[in-house]
């Protein structure tokens, strides 16, 4: 294997122990790290070049920028989100055709509607759901995000609040708790 993907696989693990131990400095540091490794493989989007070891780079991109989604939600920094997804969602798009289907694709993409609707950017919103196939819009995740914003919408305040107890996924009880503090701010009259 090359030894430039090595080395970045090697400090992904060493991020993922300290993920494990939910020792979020130690994953902030390798993450910083990590983003400015995946800058020196030209695989990567926005070139996209076809090399001997694209695929497995690509992947561990993607895995690298995932995590680094879970870990903004963990550390509830909503800008680290933001442009973490953004960088991660090109895999998900324009990627798509050379990489095998993730399993945190539709949870990460349930979550940024999450967020969405939480920032109460309702526009954004709809346009990402709009860039969604078919299938995904039958994922759990993806609608659970549709029916709190049609509860939300609707002025249904109990099913916002009540939504909390059937997350989809765990990831996404940081943007349900503010959710339900925007819920609860409207039903104060404040």
């Amino acid at each position: 294997m090359d030894p430039k993907l090595t080395e970045v696989a090697q400090l992904f693990e060493r991020f993922k122990a300290a993920f494990v131990r939910n020792d979020f400095d130690t994953c902030s540091n390798f993450l910083s790290q990590l983003k400015v490794k995946l800058t020196e493989f030209r695989s990567l989007p926005p070139l996209f070049e076809d090399t001997p070891n694209a695929i497995r780079e690509l992947t561990l991109a993607r895995d690298i920028y995932e995590h680094a989604v879970v870990l903004s939600v963990k550390i509830e920094d909503q800008d680290a989100f933001e442009r973490d997804f953004f960088q991660l969602k090109s895999y998900y798009t324009d990627a798509r055709d050379r990489l095998p289907p993730s399993p945190q694709e539709y949870p990460i993409l349930g979550l940024n509607l999450l967020r969405l609707l939480v920032q109460n950017r309702i526009a954004e919103f709809h346009t990402e759901l709009e860039l969604l196939s078919s299938a995904a819009l039958e994922n759990p995740c993806i609608k659970h995000a549709v029916e709190l914003e049609q509860s939300f919408m609707e002025g249904a305040y109990n099913r916002v609040l009540s939504a909390r107890q059937t997350v989809p996924h765990e990831t996404y009880v940081y943007f349900m708790d503010l959710l339900a503090k925007t819920v609860r701010i409207i039903l104060s009259g404040k």
